[in-house]
């Protein structure tokens, strides 16, 4: 009988032995993974990487600062990831990051590597932000050196088509903590039809920015100088709806405090900030081809209230949209727009400091040429429809396989 018990208490012990180290040594080539994981977004250039493995989901963060288009980005980052296997029995979850601020996921359920990805504005139950020393390459106090062109073209002259005016805009750009963006710009003169005004080289923006994310509202913060000779304070509110039908709906809103500001004879002229403006409007996607449309109401800077609606296609590299707009003094106007993206494809940050060119070039053409109705301005220079598009459906397109 205590030969029995032995030879039970030996089989017991010898099979709980190799359970135990079979279990540690898959938890360890696991574990090893995700290092390995981390250490190739980071060698390959992708910054504010983070990994954390949760109850029922693996959760990768990263910024893409490599890929200078958000959809080439994305589709570069799944095929990295797709290389390294999951967890059994764990789904894994993709945050794409813009200033370390959330912007969309991409989830692969459980046991369905290789499948299509689930693209969405949820970031899930198990995400939680993520302490600043877990960041690996981390962006903080990382500046980049960015090289605007800024063409404007005017309609104001009977003996003459258009008045021109071409400035090259050096700017610096800093991300000093989570979600604060820190932006000074140098405007010069290259070519210049319209005046006095703009012949001396002289400051553009200087802007700090704040972005947070509330759940699913995503609001954005910013004082300084702007464009259009304003400067003063702005809030951006944007809300995109995530299920049923509503998925491809989203509200959006502006309000501005700002002042009068230009440069001229070497001297800041500035008024008080008290010119309040305002926006409030609504977007459509349409994900089968990729159409934004867009319907604002919107105070301008001449105090003239009125109606805008936007139609933008976005292509793989490429925002082509057209407008039209009428306001309460019987001003009706309309024209086209597009952003293109400006070569190379990807540029990869040093430790410190990257320069580059503005990654994309933006004009907007107005039929009415009106100069004084129908404006409003902008609070950074890369503010365009191309690098702020972030739908989950353009990111879904823009998927291998897709």
């Amino acid at each position: 009988m205590n030969a029995i018990k032995k030879s039970i208490y030996n089989v017991f012990f010898k099979t709980s032995g190799v359970f135990f180290i079979l279990f540690c040594t898959i938890d360890f080539l696991y574990a090893q993974d995700g290092n390995d994981l981390v250490k190739a977004l980071t060698g390959a250039g992708y910054e504010n990487v983070s990994r954390s493995v949760g109850e029922t989901e693996e959760i990768i963060l990263l910024e893409n600062s490599l890929w200078r288009g958000n959809g080439d980005g994305v589709r570069e980052i799944v095929k990295l990831v797709d290389k390294f296997p999951m967890i059994p029995g764990k789904s894994r979850r993709v945050i794409i990051l813009r200033n370390k601020v959330p912007q969309v996921s991409l989830l692969l359920p459980a046991g369905e590597f290789g499948s299509d990805w689930i693209v969405s504005y949820e970031l899930g139950m198990s995400w939680e932000p993520v302490p600043e020393k877990k960041f690996m390459n981390n962006s903080r106090w990382k500046a980049d050196i960015v090289l605007y062109p800024q063409l404007s073209l005017r309609n104001q002259k009977f003996h003459k088509i258009y008045d021109v005016l071409f400035n090259i805009a050096p700017t610096l750009e800093i991300a000093p903590f989570r979600g604060m963006k820190v932006v000074g710009q140098i405007v010069i003169p290259v070519f210049n039809e319209y005046g006095p005004l703009y012949e001396e080289v002289r400051p553009g923006y200087l802007v700090v920015q704040q972005m947070f994310r509330v759940e699913n509202l995503f609001v954005q913060a910013s004082v300084g100088n702007f464009n259009q000779n304003r400067w003063g304070m702005d809030l951006t509110l944007f809300r995109p709806f995530t299920r049923g039908w509503l998925q491809y709906f989203a509200l959006r809103g502006e309000v501005g405090l700002t002042g009068s500001s230009y440069f001229y004879d070497w001297e800041w002229h500035y008024g008080p900030t008290k010119l309040f403006t305002w926006n409030v409007g609504g977007s459509y996607y349409n994900p089968q081809y990729n159409v934004q449309c867009d319907l604002r109401v919107e105070k301008f800077l001449a105090g003239d209230i009125g109606v805008r609606a936007d139609m933008t296609r976005h292509f793989k590299r490429t925002s082509i949209g057209f407008y039209v707009m009428k306001n309460d003094r019987d001003n009706v106007d309309g024209g086209f727009h597009f952003s293109i993206l400006i070569p190379p494809m990807k540029l990869k940050r040093g430790r410190h400091i990257r320069v580059a060119p503005a990654k994309y070039f933006n004009l907007e053409y107005k039929a009415a040429g009106l100069f004084y109705n129908g404006r409003s301005y902008k609070t950074l220079p890369g503010q365009n429809r191309a690098e702020d598009n972030f739908n989950p459906n353009y990111i879904k397109s823009q998927l291998p396989n897709n």
